[in-house]
């Protein structure tokens, strides 16, 4: 096919995870580097673990990262009857089989395959009974696979270079429940062709589904895709990322981290870019699947924070006010933004727009009483009353005072305490400018109070 077709199909089984983002966020890049489409399928067959606010979430997510997709969303249980259909050639064609084996049986076999460490597959008896007098439409549906066969099943992977399976290891492996109840490996092939999917990119956990795809597309007679796996998100530990290491839903970090961040962080994880802070449009120009990393990339939080500070910082007043919802003062946002690292922080520097709530042993200077740190605001107080409110009278001000009082912090801290109640924040000097001379000597008189 001359258009690249890429797709992302998660599963409405729980809140879409951020490696699924990710990989949405590779395919979409891989989609628009070639003038391709990016498509979205819901793979809705697992009845009893999907949902409706599952599946609203996956669209929330692509919407919050503006990957758009380019058709109308593939809904996989509207494609149960045309697997049917495919399922009935299979068997009519002698390519798939009915297997009787009870469940029992067939663990059975994989403890005794355990105990004496061979390989954990199926060869089904079955498969030759069928093809002679055994008619029975009953039990799971296998692949009829040729054990005997010596064939090394083998694919380039765009990321891993050539990958090879021995087909005698795989089995007569299963494909469907019943013809009206398909399993992943059959349902995923024959929706990738019927969406003309020309590239799979997905989790290196599905290389080992590979082969046995290409089984499938080879018994349907399709043309098979090219195939790219994407190395997985590590946590700390280097294991796999999951909810004992935090939030793992993509959309949870809505509330924290702008889309862009979240696009630029998501995308530098697993390939080489030019630079750390990289534009949605740059980074198209620059995605090759050569550059995606074959090692699993740890989702550092720190760098996500760093990461996130650099687009707050070029925010303007008027974006940043309507993300937060706050009544930030303008004077104060420089201030701010040079200092947050989420946009929920903003909460640390709400003493610019509202009173704040005083705890009396804070207003202690730690080389100094309570009665002599609030003996120095009270000088604080009497000066300011007095002067221009200009950054260079304030400054001096409070120096000279510090300087008679033989505490440079004595000037500043309860002053410090007084306009905001909190241990860590800008030069009060600053404060006080942001606030006004007005509302800087009434937080003064209300730290008293």
């Amino acid at each position: 096919m001359s258009e690249v077709r890429t797709r992302v199909a998660p599963s409405p089984t729980g809140y879409l995870h951020v490696g699924t983002a990710q990989s949405a966020l590779y395919n979409w890049l891989f989609a628009r580097k070639n003038g391709g489409k990016f498509l979205l399928r819901i793979e809705d067959t697992d009845k009893e673990r999907s949902t409706k606010e599952f599946e609203q979430n996956i669209y929330d997510v692509l919407e919050w990262l503006d990957m758009k997709w380019d058709e109308k969303p593939v809904i996989q249980s509207a494609n149960l009857a045309h697997h049917k259909e495919i399922l009935e050639k299979l068997l009519t064609e002698g390519k798939a089989f009915y297997c009787h084996h009870t469940k029992e049986e067939l663990e059975t076999e994989k403890k005794s395959q355990e105990e004496n460490k061979k390989a954990p597959i199926h060869v089904c008896e079955y498969k030759q009974r069928q093809r002679t007098n055994d008619q029975r439409q009953e039990g799971i549906i296998r692949l009829a696979v040729d054990e005997a066969s010596d064939r090394i099943i083998s694919f380039d992977d765009q990321i891993r270079g050539k990958v090879e399976f021995k087909q005698s290891l795989l089995g007569d492996f299963a494909i469907a429940r019943s013809v009206d109840d398909p399993l992943y490996h059959f349902a995923v092939v024959v929706d990738d062709a019927d969406m003309n999917i020309t590239h799979v990119l997905r989790g290196e956990d599905h290389i080992s589904n590979t082969p046995k795809q290409i089984l499938i597309y080879e018994a349907l007679g399709l043309n098979i895709p090219v195939f790219a796996h994407l190395p997985l998100m590590l946590a700390p530990d280097r294991s796999k990322l999951s909810k004992r290491h935090g939030d793992t839903s993509a959309l949870a970090y809505k509330k924290d981290y702008l889309s862009e961040a979240m696009i630029n962080f998501l995308g530098c994880l697993s390939h080489t870019f030019s630079k750390e802070i990289i534009s949605k449009e740059e980074m198209i120009q620059e995605f090759e699947l050569s550059k995606v990393h074959k090692s699993g990339a740890i989702f550092d939080i720190k760098k996500l924070n760093w990461i996130n500070s650099q687009y707050i910082k070029s925010l303007s007043a008027s974006k940043l006010i309507s993300l937060t919802a706050e009544e930030i003062p303008e004077k104060a946002i420089p201030l701010i933004t040079e200092r947050l690292e989420k946009l929920t922080d903003i909460n640390n520097y709400d003493y610019f727009w509202k009173n704040p709530d005083y705890n009396k042993d804070l207003l202690k200077w730690k080389k100094a009483t309570l009665e002599e740190s609030l003996s120095a605001l009270k000088e604080v107080k009497d000066i300011l009353e007095k002067i221009e409110f200009i950054r260079e009278n304030l400054q001096k001000t409070l120096d000279g005072l510090g300087e008679k009082l033989k505490d440079r912090g004595l000037a500043y801290w309860p002053l410090r305490m007084a306009l905001t109640g909190r241990e860590k924040s800008p030069d009060p000097i600053d404060i006080a400018l942001v606030l006004g001379k007005q509302k800087t000597l009434e937080r003064i008189i209300n730290a008293f109070k």
